[in-house]
């Protein structure tokens, strides 16, 4: 069988940072495999093709939840990129990194060497800033990141009427401090989608020392005792052995990371004999503390011109996805939500606990051209997320058969305190928009509509609406207790060889969206991996 050091399972975010940081060494043989295809389709760069290409289950493996019981027992939708580049190929390009409490929380819990000083210098290693570097920003690493003016007088109307309300204004929620309302960064650079494909992943490419295997689903570990010695996937049709003189990494994400290792024997030793597999490691934490962000929108109808609605016409829309791709300039290089904020519900609560987003156009809103196909109604959507919720969840294996997916069941709104931060945030959307700001712009409420007011009828609304914005982490979470399934240094506990490193080893949930920080966990995890070597 062929041999390689490393073995890399997944060329999402993670995957693609570590096919790069250890390839750099000539002496180091990488091998990464990635179960969807190329990143080749050019929507896929182009900002404003989100829209086509997010839920295209050529690219996204488009997971759905078990019923949730206290969610009306809804199936729960959760996207996941299937592609080079994983989710940072179909993600809506957010750059956040959570607040710096996040990670010094990480550090009381036992995790020496995470904490924010520990990673800041992480972050900076990987970004480059169209503003420059400063003492929280890096200028010069292949990320690339802006952060561009405000395109639409909405947005501006957002964060006018959020200080209108009471809240502040941040310049930088990256920077020192994170509270308050502020302009979007995003993972692009030059008009274009820096994912981690093209940031990290192409650029290492032409390695000799590096090889790529896209359309490779891994069906298990292979292990020598408890030693990880390689892997088995299939490709095209045909089962294929490969060796680990080094390593073996797992980066599959939340969902197919503890997917992975289960079905490979690692895992709670009576789900696994369950499923007729026979235990190589008893881990009871393997696919448990499932997270994610809880989240609920509302919809609102929108007076006068938008450049948005206008702009999604077909013949313009056709003129600026050319001018973004020939030129990197125009209305497709510009995200649907261009400012951000980071709120706490309550004055007590430490950290900012909710996060809103706006959005130019309504749910489900299409490209239109008079006389052919109706446009749809102009409007704009605040989303409401709560930061930190205390629900937590699972992924177990629904069935022996490695293409088959695993049960998620997220079990929201399990606690009161996740209902009240997510009611509390519902009425603070409210009141934002009701602020003179949004005078002469703000139409009326269509979603979910005047008729909801009460504590009740607004839980209710919640329960009947609830979905997340797509952070799934924590099922190997590490740690020093017994649920841990990774050290501080990201080793399986009990297993030689073998690694996690992407969203699912964080231990919670950090205050925003998570592709910076699995970017961050995989930069810090390739030093790690090449000092042990």
């Amino acid at each position: 069988m062929t041999e390689f050091d490393y073995i890399i399972i997944g060329a999402g975010s993670a995957g693609c940072v570590l096919a790069n940081r250890l390839s750099a060494d000539p002496n180091h043989n990488v091998l990464v495999l990635e179960a969807g295809g190329p990143d080749k389709d050019w929507l896929i760069h182009i900002p404003i093709g989100v829209g086509k290409i997010l839920p295209a289950q050529i690219y996204n493996w488009n997971y759905l939840s078990a019923p949730e019981p206290h969610a009306d027992n809804r199936q729960i939708y959760h996207p996941r990129g299937k592609v080079l580049g994983g989710s940072s190929s179909i993600n809506i390009m957010a750059y956040v990194r959570g607040h710096a409490g996040d990670y010094d929380r990480w550090r009381q819990m036992g995790l020496d060497g995470w904490g924010y000083d520990d990673v800041l210098p992480y972050f900076k290693k990987s970004e480059g800033f169209d503003e420059g570097a400063d003492d929280y920003h890096g200028g010069d690493g292949p990320l690339g990141v802006s952060s561009p003016e405000i395109a639409d007088p909405l947005f501006q109307a957002f964060a006018d009427a959020g200080q209108e309300a009471g809240y502040p204004f941040t310049e930088d929620y990256n920077g020192a401090e994170q509270e308050g309302f502020c302009r979007f960064q995003f993972t692009t650079r030059n008009g274009k989608r820096s994912s981690a494909a093209v940031a990290f992943l192409h650029p290492a490419s032409t390695r000799n020392n590096l090889t790529i295997a896209t359309e490779a689903h891994v069906t298990r570990i292979l292990f020598a005792g408890q030693k990880a010695i390689g892997i088995e996937y299939l490709q095209g049709g045909k089962l294929v052995q490969v060796l680990a003189a080094r390593e073996v990494i797992v980066s599959g994400g939340a969902y197919n990371s503890p997917q992975t290792l289960l079905l490979s024997g690692i895992g709670p030793a009576d789900h696994l004999r369950a499923m007729g597999i026979e235990p190589i490691i008893d881990l009871k934490g393997v696919g448990r503390n499932l997270q994610d962000h809880p989240s609920n929108v509302l919809q609102y109808s929108r007076i006068g011109k938008s450049p948005f609605h206008e702009n999604m016409r077909y013949d313009r829309l056709a003129l600026n996805m050319i001018q973004a791709q020939l030129f990197g300039t125009g209305f497709a290089t510009k995200n649907p939500a261009q400012v951000t904020a980071f709120l706490k519900s309550d004055p007590v609560v430490e950290l900012p606990d909710v996060q809103l987003f706006c959005r130019a156009g309504l749910a489900g809103v299409k490209p239109w051209f008079p006389l052919f196909s109706q446009a749809s109604p102009d409007g704009f959507m605040l989303r409401t997320c709560q930061l930190r919720p205390e629900s937590r969840g699972f992924v177990e294996l629904s069935s022996i058969d490695p293409l088959a997916p695993a049960t998620i069941q997220n079990n929201f709104l399990a606690t009161e305190t996740d209902r009240r931060v997510l009611r509390d945030s519902f009425k603070m959307s409210r009141d934002i928009v009701s602020q003179a700001a949004f005078d002469g712009m703000r139409g009326a409420e269509l979603v979910p509509g005047d008729q909801v007011k009460t504590d009740d009828e607004i839980d209710a609304f919640v329960r009947h609406n609830l979905s997340t914005v797509f952070h799934p982490l924590g099922t190997c979470k590490m740690g020093i207790d017994d649920m841990a399934v990774v050290d501080p240094e990201l080793k399986v506990r009990g297993a030689d060889g073998l690694r996690v490193v992407d969203a699912s080893v964080m231990p919670d949930l950090v205050g925003g969206n998570i592709n910076a920080p699995v970017i961050m966990i995989a930069e810090k995890a390739a030093d790690i991996i090449l000092a042990s070597a």
